[in-house]
């Protein structure tokens, strides 16, 4: 489900100006590299000449050169600078030149604006304030965009956990519209604790899911019973190929302490270790075993914007 927006494609340590990064962000097919200076750029991933992916090339000076016939692309315009074959006197033709789309880096994300009109000012990652050590990763799953996102509310447990931490079934009321993402919380225990009876609604832990309207990046929130946070994680989502969904994440943990945790989620902080894991393999058969709820509230809300999108135009 295309929609105009910022997407944040990738994580900014792994892009660099040696080698390009193929990336597919809002159905569009880019490459990311820098300059010199560690500009941050993104073009189509298609070379007009002989429709070769970009990313096969190599980073010159502030273009990208492909690897196919050697033409250069600037980074910033997408026009073509350099073709081999011509002579000195020869200008290269203005219609020999690559999409090129705005870039911006935020927050450890490098955000790409995939649609028309003007960009938003905000970008997606701009509520993402890391404290301390962060842990990262990316992963391509076997499941389409708009189901990564539906579950990501439906059963968050199923694609992500946080160590020593079980989630529940239990809905901590219904989900709410927040700066322009869904939210939903949900009760968790200390995996050490007897699940309570689901009648009770006092829960030692909150899940909070907030599930993007526009683009797709997903903050989760780990916290106590009185919303002390204890860790955050932002993932990146955006449909592939075939079906599939690459994801890119950051996170950390807080340095707020829980009375009553376990001695394995203390024993993690001291070790280091990553409070959060992301599932980089999903298992079909808990996905299907899932009861579609309050993920119909997100594709409706969504659905809506693509038509206020197309009657835009």
């Amino acid at each position: 489900m295309a929609t105009s927006s910022w997407w944040a494609s990738a994580l900014c340590e792994s892009v660099n100006n040696v080698k390009p990064l193929a990336v597919i962000c809002g159905g569009e097919e880019l490459v990311l590299f820098r300059n010199a200076e560690g500009q941050v750029f993104a073009l189509e991933d298609r070379c007009p000449h002989r429709r070769v992916p970009l990313s096969l090339g190599c980073v010159v000076g502030s273009g990208l050169q492909c690897g196919y016939h050697g033409w250069t692309f600037d980074g910033a315009s997408g026009a073509c600078t350099v073709i081999p074959n011509l002579s000195a006197s020869e200008r290269v033709p203005q219609r020999h030149a690559a999409r090129a789309f705005m870039a911006k880096e935020s927050n450890g994300f490098v955000h790409v604006w995939v649609g028309d009109g003007e960009p938003g000012a905000t970008l997606p990652s701009a509520d993402y304030s890391p404290t301390g050590r962060e842990y990262t990763g990316s992963a391509v799953v076997s499941m389409t965009h708009d189901e990564y996102l539906a579950v990501m509310l439906d059963g968050p447990n199923c694609l992500l956990s946080f160590d020593a931490v079980q989630m529940t079934d239990f809905f901590l009321g219904d989900p709410q519209l927040v700066n322009d993402r869904l939210v939903l919380d949900r009760g968790a225990v200390w995996s050490s604790q007897i699940l309570p009876s689901q009648f009770v609604a006092d829960y030692p832990l909150i899940v909070r899911t907030a599930v993007p309207l526009r683009g797709g990046t997903i903050r989760v929130d780990l916290l106590s019973q009185d919303e002390t946070p204890l860790s955050t994680l932002f993932i990146s989502a955006s449909a592939n190929r075939r079906g599939t969904t690459s994801l890119c994440w950051r996170g950390f943990q807080h340095t707020t302490s829980m009375a009553g945790a376990p001695l394995r989620w203390r024993a993690s902080r001291t070790a280091g270790r990553a409070p959060f894991s992301v599932n980089a393999t999903i298992n079909g058969s808990a996905i299907a075993a899932l009861l579609v709820a309050p993920s119909r509230d997100l594709h409706e809300l969504r659905q809506q914007i693509v038509v206020e999108q197309r009657l835009a135009v």
